[in-house]
């Protein structure tokens, strides 16, 4: 097919998926999550942001822990009032609202990975479609209901603009505000420090982007900051159900693991920023740099190769740097998305076989981007 051809089919793959969304926002109750907005928001609504942190929106169990804490940036707080604001504007319900932005927020980032692919010389027809395909972000902005793909959004659009040479203010508040969704974007933020020239524009990209956090998260965390460091800062997701974790909990019959464990868990995630933060240096001094789409690509990549917790909304974090590559898009698109249907809609007994079959992919998808971060010429044989 020529260019216009693959340009009509876009978007008419992307409109169909669009439209299979909104149709699963309005008429499913997605997974668990859905509820638990739900209830955040009317937590926030009759008690205040700052006693949601503290009360895990409206749920303690037996003993006094908080179940399910609200351990979202403060802007979330923002956020889930304006989707409860359409939903009481238009009757629709807010389920639907939520997972509907979210859906809108998919359309922004395959126009931004349409044109950074392009400008990065990385462009391959089949592999962008199937990342419209993706069944990851599908389900987890269609259905599951979670903020993943909106923060991938602003992720993909600061990437864009620091690629494209704007000026790194700008790089900056696209930065801050997907901090403002999820803190994920924490572990990529060496690599645009350190593509940047010079250090003035990296400490205005770093204080322009620690400003808009700043700003997103007023007045809360003027109210209590330390509660929202704790709860946001000091998050860590459930261990020992992939990778890693999930292997070393097969020794925890053995005596003293238990505490081993526990502080490889606390500590791995301190260990996983200062590795990223060297190899993000180390990619900077090559000459010429790789793509910095690669290079964020690559890290995230190695975040869920080596992550010590893990959720499924997780997954769809990887989609976007999937498209790298027909053999990249193929592998991980087929493994996320087996293991997600079966997760959500098949409950298999042996499910967590796929989730090792899926990190499986996950590694080697890593190695494979690794190869073009050391060599721009082994993505003609990825695409061969």
């Amino acid at each position: 097919m020529n260019a216009k051809q693959w340009r009509v089919l876009f978007v008419a793959v992307a409109a169909t998926v669009f439209f299979v969304k909104c149709y699963s926002a309005l008429v499913t109750v997605g997974s668990g999550d859905m509820p638990l907005w739900e209830r955040f928001l009317a937590s926030i609504r009759e008690h205040g942001a700052i006693s949601t942190y503290y009360s895990g929106g409206l749920y303690v169990s037996p003993h006094g822990n908080y179940i399910n804490p609200f351990n979202h940036p403060p802007f979330i707080a923002h956020f889930l009032r304006l989707v409860g604001g359409l939903a009481d504007l238009t009757g629709l319900p807010f389920r639907f609202w939520f997972r509907l932005i979210t859906s809108v927020a998919d359309i922004g980032s395959a126009l931004i990975l349409y044109r950074l692919l392009r400008i990065s010389d990385l462009f391959h027809p089949v592999a962008f479609l199937l990342y419209l395909l993706a069944p990851a972000t599908l389900i987890i902005s269609g259905y599951h209901g979670n903020t993943d793909t909106l923060m991938i959004f602003f992720l993909l659009l600061a990437v864009y603009a620091m690629q494209t040479g704007r000026a790194a203010w700008i790089c900056g508040i696209a930065f801050g505000m997907a901090l403002n969704i999820k803190l994920v974007p924490i572990a990529v933020a060496p690599a645009f420090i350190f593509f940047l020239p010079d250090w003035r524009k990296r400490v205005e990209f770093v204080v322009i982007a620690s400003l808009i956090f700043f700003v997103g998260s007023l007045p809360y965390i003027i109210q209590d900051p330390m509660v929202i460091y704790r709860n946001v800062f000091g998050y860590r997701s459930v261990a020992a159900r992939w990778g890693i974790t999930r292997f070393l909990a097969g020794f925890a019959d053995i005596p003293g693991f238990v505490s081993f464990f526990n502080a490889f868990v606390r500590l791995g995630n301190y260990v996983l920023l200062a590795a990223f933060a060297a190899f993000s240096i180390q990619m900077n001094r090559r000459v010429p740099k790789p793509p910095l789409y690669v290079q964020v690509g690559t890290i995230m990549f190695l975040f869920m190769s080596f992550t010590l917790g893990y959720g499924h909304n997780y997954l769809a974090w990887l989609d976007p740097f999937a498209a790298l590559a027909i053999s990249t898009a193929l592998l991980y698109y087929s493994a996320s998305g087996t293991l997600l249907i079966i997760m959500y809609f098949i409950n298999d007994d042996e499910r967590t076989r796929w989730m090792d079959v899926c990190w499986l992919a996950v590694l080697l998808c890593t190695l494979l981007l690794l190869r073009v971060v050391r060599d721009r010429k082994a993505l003609a044989n990825l695409n061969s």
